[in-house]
């Protein structure tokens, strides 16, 4: 069955009564059917009886020219004999008696005439008795005038009559030998036709008898076929497949009707589960919505008591803070004095409550207050270059977005290096957006801990891919292999602090930013970010 997946409606089967014909349906066409296969036969039959007919004519035909001549033979010889009785015993026999038999032979001799067309044989014979009975029948009749006129001369022309119906007899055997010759020929024929004939019948009957199951096997299938793919298809259906029930019959009958009948239940069933799929979905989104509201009302809530209740350790940080800064100066101990204002700085900028964005310049104050308390730890070891334009330095950006990256690099790239290294922070405006660059020239990550974190990435900013990236040539830095370094470890905060960023972009712009990283083992790391501008923030 040609069986195909898709939707369908009563309307992809056409209607037959648009057409202006009305087609039959099943016992239509069966009654069709065993009309035609009996039209058929009783043709047949017709043929079979009007060629035994012929047969049966043809041979009485023959039958009739010989006892016709047979007859009128014996007919001849009887009146012979009674006019020979007449002219032995006149009393013994009426003359008028002898006339009348005279008007009867000839009678009966134009009964022969159409014979004569059977052969060239049987013509002459006819013609030769003709010629005779004219001889014959005058010597008779003036015979019997004589016998009766009591003149003794009536023997001498009987005579001669007598040797004249002798001839004629002859004449009579050999047109019965003919034509019992012709019958003995037509016999034979008739056989033989009669014996073609019975073949003939025989044949037709067995090819008869085949075109009738080959007629029969056909409107069974055509009936049948489209009710065993319906009956699959139905199958189909009780099993849960939802797309069967397309079986398209163009046969104008109550199988066409039975099957778009149910190709329209079909997809009634199925427009009505899809219905309660739907509903089904709409009303499990609408409970985790309630979930979710649910519960941010109470994160709210406990986010607005901690909120008061942490306003106030700020107020004694800073006061710490300040105190260890006067101390430092009084002393004489820059290096711890600003080491107290860079903390300072960056316990400001972590609790000021500004709303989700800050402007570029204010992130790198931050990242330089990182870099240069870090450096009080790792002295030389930390080096680090800022290139970004002054025009770019009021550009709104996420809040707390380079510190992180810029910390992910210090602890996971460098620190384990016993060298040290360096940080650069590019930043350039482009078409695309805001782009920038932070690259180190660390210990770089492995190609499978590099995939793991860009699949952390990407499920972040819920996007699919990252465009391959090649990593600029950095300067190879010895690294000692003495220096034990747990990469897993290491790199673990690294991954969660870049998706934690990386969720921020997505909630901030979604599709309209792109967070790439690249790494090379024992060479470095480059994170390129692009932000939209002018971009409406979400």
């Amino acid at each position: 069955m040609h069986v195909i997946s898709r939707r369908s409606s009563s309307a992809d089967f056409p209607s037959k009564g648009g057409l202006g014909f009305h087609r039959p349906g099943i016992m239509g066409k069966i009654l069709i059917c065993f009309g035609i296969i009996i039209i058929f036969f009783l043709v047949l039959a017709l043929v079979m009886q009007n060629e035994s007919m012929n047969l049966s004519r043809e041979y009485s035909k023959n039958l009739s020219n010989y006892l016709l001549v047979h007859r009128f033979r014996l007919n001849l010889n009887s009146f012979h004999a009674q006019a020979d009785r007449y002219l032995r015993e006149p009393a013994s026999v009426e003359i008028n008696s002898i006339y009348d038999g005279i008007l009867l032979l000839n009678s009966q001799y134009v009964e022969l005439l159409p014979i004569a067309d059977i052969s060239i044989y049987v013509e002459f014979e006819v013609r030769a008795t003709g010629y005779g009975l004219d001889a014959y029948f005058p010597l008779v009749s003036r015979a019997v005038g004589l016998r009766a006129g009591n003149s003794p001369d009536y023997y001498q022309v009987f005579v001669n009559a007598s040797r004249i119906h002798g001839y004629i007899d002859i004449y009579l055997n050999r047109m019965l030998s003919e034509l019992m010759k012709n019958g003995e020929e037509t016999y034979v024929s008739l056989s033989h036709k009669a014996e073609i004939l019975n073949r003939t019948i025989f044949f037709s009957m067995i090819f008869a008898s085949a075109i009738a199951i080959g007629v029969i096997l056909f409107v069974t299938q055509a009936i049948t076929a489209p009710l065993r793919r319906l009956a699959k298809e139905a199958e189909k259906l009780a099993k849960g497949d939802l797309d069967a029930g397309i079986v398209e019959v163009h046969t104008g009958d109550e199988v066409e009707t039975l099957t778009r009948s149910f190709a329209t239940m079909a997809m009634s069933i199925r427009e009505y589960v899809e219905g309660l799929k739907e509903k089904s979905e709409l009303e499990r989104l609408l409970h985790e919505e309630e979930l979710a509201l649910v519960s941010m009302g109470k994160a709210l809530r406990e986010a607005q008591f901690l909120n008061l209740q942490e306003q106030m350790k700020p107020h004694f940080l800073f006061n710490a803070l300040n105190t260890i800064a006067r101390s430092a100066l009084l002393e004489n101990a820059p290096r711890t004095e600003s080491l107290a204002i860079c903390l300072a700085t960056l316990l400001r900028a972590t609790i000021k409550d500004s709303g989700a964005l800050s402007t570029l310049d204010e992130e790198l104050v931050i990242a330089q207050a990182y870099l240069e308390f870090q450096q009080v730890r790792f002295g030389d070891r930390l080096q680090w270059n800022i290139d970004v334009p002054r025009s770019l330095g009021k550009t709104r950006v996420p809040r707390l977005m380079i510190q992180p990256i810029v910390e992910n690099s210090v602890r996971h790239a460098l620190e384990p290096k016993v060298s040290g290294g360096f940080i650069s922070i590019k930043a350039q405006k482009r078409k695309e957006g805001l782009v920038l660059w932070f690259l180190d020239n660390g210990i770089g990550m492995s190609k499978e801990r590099l995939a793991d974190v860009r699949a952390k990435i990407a499920a972040s900013l819920q996007v699919q891919s990252f465009d391959q990236i090649n990593l600029p040539q950095v300067a190879e830095i010895p690294f000692s292999e003495e220096n034990d370094v747990n990469e897993e470890e290491l790199l673990e905060g690294r991954s969660i602090g870049l998706a934690n960023i990386a969720t921020r972009f997505g909630i901030l712009y979604g599709d309209s930013c792109r967070f790439e990283i690249n790494s090379r083992k024992e060479k470095g790391t480059l994170v390129r970010i692009t932000l939209p501008l002018g971009e409406k923030v979400g």
